[in-house]
This record gives structure tokens, C-alpha cells and sequence, in this order.
């Protein structure tokens, strides 16, 4: 297999500088943080991922599944598979709750009061997992570990 070449190593630098700085793989422990904040930050990876690709002119491509992963297939798995699936599961349920807050509440409060708040952190937290293994493939791409090979 050939070494990838240098757009293919920056497009996977660029794209894991974004994933550990997210949450998902940085925690965001129950009855903290924002969890729209947290839906829009994941939303705007899959925007900042294709975008990664085309800065490059790498075109995603799952390739034939045999080899090392390339940055086109983990990023095309961190979309399809990870980050979409996750959005679109919660965007619309979050939007629906968010739609009922009463005038005058703060809109963190009326969050945390959401039924559905504890399962949407537990979903969250179980996409550490699979998030690392994206940056840990990443990394064997771009050469930079960011210390997430200690954590993983």
C-alpha cells in the first residue's frame, strides 16, 4: 500500500485537530455543558469534515475495504456512520423541547429539566469510543497522536 501523500496527511492532521478538541471525545459529564451546544459542535464537524476533503481535493470513498484506512474512508465512516446518525437522531428531538420552553426560562434550565437529557448525554458518552478509533486511525495517517493513544 502506498504511504499516503502529503494532502491526504494534512486533510487527517486537519480533521483530528477538530475531533479532539469536540465533545465526544473531550467528556462532557452529566448535568454539564450545553447539550445543544454540544449537537451544534458535532454538527459542524460533519460540515468542517467534507469541507477538510475538498480543501485537499480528496474525494470520500469508503475504498474496497481491505488495507490500512485512509483518510477518505475514516472520514466517511466519522460522517456516515458516527456524527450523522447522532444528529440526526437528536436535532429533531432537541428542537421539540427547545420549541416548548416557556417565555422567561433560561433555555440551559429548561435543557437540563428535558426527560430525554440523561439518555442524549449517555449517547454522547458512547460516541467517545468509536470517535477515538477515528482519531487513532487519523493519526496513523498524519503521525500526530495529540496524547489520545494514552487515553484511548
Amino acid at each position: 500500500m502506498a504511504a499516503p501523500s502529503e494532502p491526504e496527511r494534512r486533510a487527517a492532521f486537519d480533521i483530528q485537530v477538530e475531533l479532539v478538541t469536540r465533545v465526544g471525545v473531550q467528556e462532557l459529564p452529566p448535568g454539564t455543558g450545553s447539550l445543544r451546544e454540544a449537537l451544534d459542535s458535532l454538527k459542524s464537524l460533519i460540515d468542517i469534515t467534507l469541507a477538510t476533503l475538498r480543501t485537499y481535493g480528496i474525494a470520500p470513498d469508503r475504498g474496497s475495504g481491505t488495507g490500512a484506512p485512509t483518510v477518505q474512508s475514516l472520514a466517511q465512516s466519522l460522517v456516515d456512520d458516527i456524527l450523522s446518525p447522532f444528529t440526526s437522531t437528536w436535532h429533531p428531538r432537541l428542537a421539540a423541547h427547545e420549541a416548548r420552553c416557556p417565555a422567561g426560562a433560561a433555555p440551559v434550565d429548561h435543557e437540563a429539566a428535558w426527560p430525554e437529557a440523561a439518555a442524549m448525554h449517555g449517547e454522547l458518552a458512547a460516541l467517545r469510543e468509536p470517535l477515538m478509533r477515528i482519531v487513532s486511525g487519523l493519526g496513523g495517517i498524519s503521525g500526530a497522536d495529540f496524547g489520545t493513544a494514552a487515553r484511548g
